[in-house]
């Protein structure tokens, strides 16, 4: 026992060494630590109080590092960086990008320090300012006082060091221009101008210089100077410049930005008065959550809502903007009193509240109109007072879906008076929904947002608005909502670069409210509904000769004429074969092979090639037929399908052997046959569906011989309930070739004319119910099927989803037309099983939809004709190509 006892004193001696040496290091580390942090406090400056209070715009910044990861880690930075007006802070991105500099651990950690940059008044108009950083490095600041001596072992890229005496200092030269880096104090400063490096410092501003935006709550807290902020917003848009001439900003304002991977959010503060009593009565006021933000459908594609006051205070804000306004007003008084028996003053201001609201709902042209009924009673009376005059009449005709929807109209003798002098009044349907009256062109477009309000499926419910919304305050005097394929802001409608920027982003929320003199503004953006394209690089490339609109793919090769020549484009390595001497020709791929063959091309005289991958003729080939082809040719399953002036349809297999379908028609085929193969335990079955063009207009449905089936052909045109006389059955005239799809395992032949009359039959040339639906407008291609839904479009533009079932949804793309050139199809560039829509027409654009109507981010692309898509495979990407009207072929990865 004793044994073990003196055995053990070595190690008790041995632990209380280790424990004295362990409170040693603590003690040592932690004088070390409190020496270290109070040489980092002496003579500390505020990095604020360096920024002289001339500064245009100031920012602060608590979080360097983590502001640059995200402006790095933005979705849309690259479309920012492609900019015109950005160009020189693309360098300076691609520089951010590149440079190791920022991932560096030692400077991200110093750099988590507040930073404060300004932007001096420049000297000239031809100078932009000067620029000033000051960068606090806080328990680092330190580490500044020996730079000087480490700064021959630094070795970074384009950081150089300088020594001038008292101003030794760091130099970083970017690619166009140098900033001066030197430590002052505890602060790092920087600034593009030397003499200002030299001194330093100039007028101090105050310490706490933030009162409303609070800098902590975003990624950046600015402050604009008045001048700044009416430079920007005068040149977006004449209306708001008009509104900053008769306001008055009494200090300098605020503003906060924070960026994030898929979204920009904005909030500006300011206090401000005004001269104009008319606008004082709205800048005093503070504003609340409008009741009618919770009743916006959730399938609203914009809203705009304003509540700043009643309508008696926006028309005495408006008589400040609009002379002539209250002339106008008094001289509609009369004119009202005489036509509808009360004063127009009456009609608009005495039951109206103080919120109006407009929104668009997918799918329909037609916005709906809302406002707030303050008093019913009222608005009742004049209601039955305006009807009962000889200027209004109120039709409660209509029932739709089960719901009296009154539309409120002139007289007939009115309307055609009005039309001599070519003026148009609209005729609006209306409903009372609450407390709100609810107004809209489209009887369609009032139901649903009624039958929304009422099932409680609201804007606010979606996450498309929770993502937009961002869990910012909803008090508001104006909100406004918008998505750039449907709607246009005004700010947005002049072309600045502000504007330009801010088209970026497909979506977007602003609101503005006031506080009692105080104006807040927000502002969110987001990328869109989609993620976009992006151009593929080393494209586009230029094309020889006069390329072709379509062009065809298959086993990564595109296959386009140009001119005289067929071209096949191999995609792997951007190589070119080409077959020249074919005179007016069509290029398209082989389908199915067993002999190395690729494509068909065929000339307009019938002279046949089928060629492989290099653009070689198979043996046997070029082959004579002596056609005069009358529509493009059509593979099928490795046949060749060609259609000739007598009526006939040949068919060419790869060994050349031709056969003639059983049926001859009595007017040539102006576009090929359509095909569907549809597999079954008992093998498969390939239909086929023509229409021989003439004014008898009728579809076939075929055998793969050519044989029809019992009961075809079948009517392009007939006769309905709606039509006002008895042109149908079986008269008209259509464009392109019938459509053929399977729908609950049942064949479905679908074909519109060229009126708009859309049918579709069964397999037994039977229309199925609720068929032939009437399209307005003029009809040039045929419909599309995704699966769910018959896709249209019409010459002027309007686009059309039509269900099995009968629904018409409809909306129009502006400034696009569509003719026989147009082309149409559907493809899933997400991988969501849900395919999108595609459409040209006789522009040099692309246009590209969901199946909510909502355009593609990235959309238009400035191609034409028949584009190419690739599917997605494994981890790569889907893409599109498509030619240009530049003679350019392009290439886009979907992100």
């Amino acid at each position: 026992m004793d044994n073990d006892t003196q055995g053990s004193k070595p190690a008790g001696k041995k632990g209380k060494k280790f424990l004295k040496g362990l409170l040693v290091f603590f003690i040592v580390t932690a004088v070390l630590s409190a020496v270290w942090i109070i040489f980092s406090l002496i003579g500390r400056v505020n990095a604020a109080s360096v920024v002289p209070d001339s500064a245009v715009i100031r920012i602060s910044i608590s979080n360097p590092v983590s502001l640059i990861d995200g402006i790095l880690d933005h979705e849309s930075l690259d479309d920012i960086s492609a900019m015109p007006a950005l160009s020189a802070a693309a360098s300076v991105i691609k520089t951010l990008k590149e440079n190791k500099l920022l991932k560096n651990r030692f400077i991200r950690l110093a750099a988590r320090g507040n930073m404060e940059l300004a932007l001096l008044p420049s000297a000239s108009d031809s100078d932009s300012g000067d620029l000033i950083a000051v960068w606090d490095f806080r328990l680092l600041s330190p580490v500044l006082r020996i730079l000087p001596a480490v700064a021959g072992f630094l070795n970074i890229p384009d950081l150089y060091y300088v020594q001038t005496g008292g101003n030794s200092r760091f130099e970083y030269r970017l690619h166009n221009m140098t900033l001066f880096v030197g430590p002052y104090r505890n602060l790092l400063f920087i600034t593009d101008n030397p003499k200002i490096f030299e001194s330093r410092s100039a007028s101090h501003s105050g310490h706490n210089v933030y009162s409303s935006i609070k800098p902590s709550s975003y990624d950046a807290a600015m402050m604009l100077s008045n001048e700044f902020l009416s430079g920007i917003v005068g040149d977006m848009d004449p209306g708001m410049a008009e509104i900053l001439n008769n306001i008055e900003f009494t200090s300098k304002i605020e503003a906060g930005i924070s960026v994030f991977p898929r979204k920009i959010e904005f909030s500006l503060a300011a206090p401000l008065t005004s001269g104009q009593p008319g606008l004082t009565r709205i800048l005093e006021q503070r504003s609340r959550v409008p009741g009618m933000a919770e009743n916006v459908p959730a399938s609203s594609q914009y809203a705009t809502i304003l509540s700043a006051g009643s309508l008696y205070d926006l028309y005495q804000a408006a008589l400040i903007f609009t002379p002539g306004l209250g002339e106008a007003l008094s001289s509609a008084e009369n004119a009202s009193r005489t036509l509808l028996g009360s004063p127009l003053s009456d009609i608009l201001f005495s039951w109206t509240g103080s919120e109006f609201a407009v929104f668009g709902i997918e799918g329909r042209p037609h916005p709906v109109y809302a406002i707030q009924i303050a008093d019913e009673r009222k608005r009742q009376e004049i209601f039955d007072k305006a009807f009962k005059s000889i200027a209004l009449n109120e039709n409660v005709r209509l029932n739709l879906d089960g719901t009296r929807i009154p539309r409120i109209e002139l007289p007939e003798f009115l309307q055609s008076l009005l039309r001599r002098w070519n003026v148009y009044l609209p005729s609006p349907y209306y409903m009372i929904h609450r407390d709100y009256f609810l107004a809209s062109e489209s009887a369609e477009a009032l139901l649903a947002a009624l039958r929304a309000m009422q099932r409680n499926d609201v804007l606010p419910k979606t996450a498309a608005w929770k993502s937009i919304a961002g869990g910012r305050t909803v008090a508001s005097a104006l909100s406004l909502y918008y998505s750039l394929d449907v709607s246009m802001p005004f700010f947005l409608r002049k072309n600045t670069a502000l504007s330009s920027f801010i088209s970026l982003y497909k979506q977007g929320l602003a609101r503005i409210s006031f506080n009692k003199g105080e104006i807040n503004i927000s502002f969110s953006l987001v990328p869109g509904s989609g993620h976009g394209v992006t151009l593929v690089n080393g494209y586009p490339i230029r094309i020889n000769g006069r390329p072709s609109n379509r062009v065809y793919g298959a086993n990564n090769r595109l296959y386009f004429s140009s001119g005289t020549t067929s071209v096949s484009f191999n995609i792997a390595d951007n190589s070119v074969n080409e077959l020249g001497n074919q005179n007016n020709h069509w290029i398209i791929p082989a389908g199915q092979s067993a002999n190395q063959a690729a494509a068909w091309i065929v000339t307009d005289r019938g002279r046949i090639t089928l060629v492989d991958n290099e653009m070689d003729p198979v043996q046997g080939f070029p082959m004579l037929t002596g056609l005069r082809i009358s529509a493009a040719p059509q593979d099928n399953d490795g046949r060749l399908y060609i259609c000739d002036e007598s009526g006939k349809v040949h068919v060419i297999d790869q060994n050349g052997n031709q056969t003639e379908w059983e049926t001859a028609f009595d007017a040539a085929l102006r576009s090929p046959p359509s095909f569907l193969t549809v597999s079954a335990r008992k093998g498969k079955t390939v239909y086929a569906a023509v229409y021989p063009k003439s004014f008898f207009g009728e579809i076939w449905l075929l055998e793969e011989n050519g044989k029809p089936y019992e009961n075809w052909p079948a009517p392009i045109s007939v006769s309905t309930e709606e039509d006002d006389d008895e042109s149908g059955g079986g008269f008209g005239i259509g464009f392109g070739s019938p459509l053929l799809f399977m729908y609950n395992n049942s064949l479905r032949v679908a074909f519109v004319n060229q009126s708009g009359q859309l049918l579709v039959y069964d397999e037994y040339a039977e229309l199925i119910s609720p068929f032939p639906k009437n399209l307005d407008g003029v009809f040039y291609i045929q419909p599309v099927f995704d699966g769910e839904f018959l896709w249209l479009v019409s010459a002027d533009g309007t686009f059309f989803r039509v269900s099995l079932e009968g629904e018409v949804l409809y909306q129009n793309i502006q400034g696009f037309s569509v003719m026989e050139e147009g082309f149409i199809t559907f493809f899933d560039s997400d991988g969501d099983k849900t395919p999108e829509i595609y459409i040209t027409g006789e522009g040099n654009a692309l246009h590209a939809y969901t199946r909510h109507f909502r355009s593609l981010e990235g959309f238009p692309l400035p191609v034409w004709g028949k584009p190419h898509f690739i599917p997605a495979q494994g981890n790569k990407r889907a893409e599109i190509l498509g030619m240009g009207m530049d003679g350019r072929l392009y290439r886009w990865l979907f992100k």
